[in-house]
């Protein structure tokens, strides 16, 4: 008999692709498993929906894990979707001309040009937020003269760029593709470009350490499941796109093929994690703890908030 498992997102993310094509390939009923996503409700939900047990594994950002670890909770990341920050900083044509920028100019000059841009965020404040002025700050820009807007959902930052309301948008792919197929703006700026952002944690797999201890098989075959839905979609993106086109409403296939494509490097291994990219992934949020509420340093050292020690039994030749 399966074993159901509810997994708990955010959002519907594109740099999620892989545990989409684990359930669409059959590599979770492969394992014996019935996967169901709940989908919604950014890292809050994330979090109460693990914690009361609701959902068994959680996929997210490591920020959602951050503030129940500072309140004493156990969890345990297990695998890492992506080994790169995904976030692409989109700027409308008309901001680009302004600024007398395109995405051929120099990283320096790129970020430079987000002095004093208004641009669009899923929430203001959320990861997108935090890590583009630390981004700015890294290059000497000051943070303050970003501003950023709520608007949530790749449709609501493009229309945002078409009405002139906001200079551009953040976002993972594919909002920026979208963006540049309807000729309203162009992807000038990759997050992964700058190196610290190049290895990070991004989307983990975690849940309670109690359930991974009491379900330590299952565990092993999510892991599994997972590492198998990186491989395929790292080889096989058409594929990979025409299994999860249905996850994304009104999203012509050719632009998802072309985001998994420019995805293809953060689906790593079977996605083993390092205490570097973990640290990555961490200091920024500390050091803009007024806006990210992260303001406790987690130790990163492996096996305390995560260990690669599933993935290793779990694909052990």
């Amino acid at each position: 008999k399966a074993v159901k498992l509810t997994f708990t997102e955010p959002a519907r993310l594109l740099s999620v692709a892989p545990l989409y094509v684990a359930i669409e390939q059959g590599f979770f009923e492969k394992e014996g498993i019935e996967a169901e996503i709940v989908s919604g409700g950014g890292g809050a939900q994330v979090i109460a929906s693990v914690l009361s047990g609701e959902a068994q594994f959680a996929v997210s950002g490591p920020r959602s894990m951050f503030t129940p670890l500072d309140k004493g909770e156990d969890l345990l990341a297990i695998q890492s979707l992506n080994s790169a920050l995904t976030y692409q900083i989109t700027l409308s044509k008309q901001y680009q001309k302004k600024k007398n920028v395109s995405k051929d100019s120099s990283l320096e000059d790129r970020v430079a040009s987000l002095n004093g841009a208004t641009i669009g965020t899923n929430l203001v404040g959320d990861s997108g937020d935090v890590y583009t002025r630390h981004l700015m700050q890294m290059h000497g820009v000051d943070p303050n003269t970003l501003k950023t807007v709520k608007l949530a959902g790749d449709g609501s930052k493009i229309g945002g760029m078409q009405e002139g309301i906001v200079d551009g948008g953040i976002a993972s792919p594919p909002m920026g593709l979208q963006a540049e197929s309807k000729d309203i703006g162009d992807i000038v700026i990759n997050t992964s470009e700058e190196p610290m952002y190049g290895n990070m944690v991004w989307e983990a797999v975690f849940a309670k350490k109690e359930y991974l201890e009491e379900n330590h098989e299952t565990s092993l075959k999510v892991v599994r499941a997972i590492g198998q839905g990186m491989e395929f979609t790292r080889n096989n993106p058409r594929e990979a796109a025409e299994s999860i086109v249905s996850y994304f409403d009104g999203i012509d296939v050719d632009i998802l093929e072309e985001s998994l494509i420019g995805l293809k490097n953060t689906f790593k291994g079977y996605g083993e994690m390092n205490q570097e990219a973990w640290d990555n992934a961490q200091d920024p949020l500390v050091e803009f703890g007024k806006i990210s509420g992260v303001s406790t340093k987690q130790d990163t050292t492996e096996d305390v908030i995560w260990t690669n020690s599933y993935i290793e039994e779990a694909f052990k030749k």
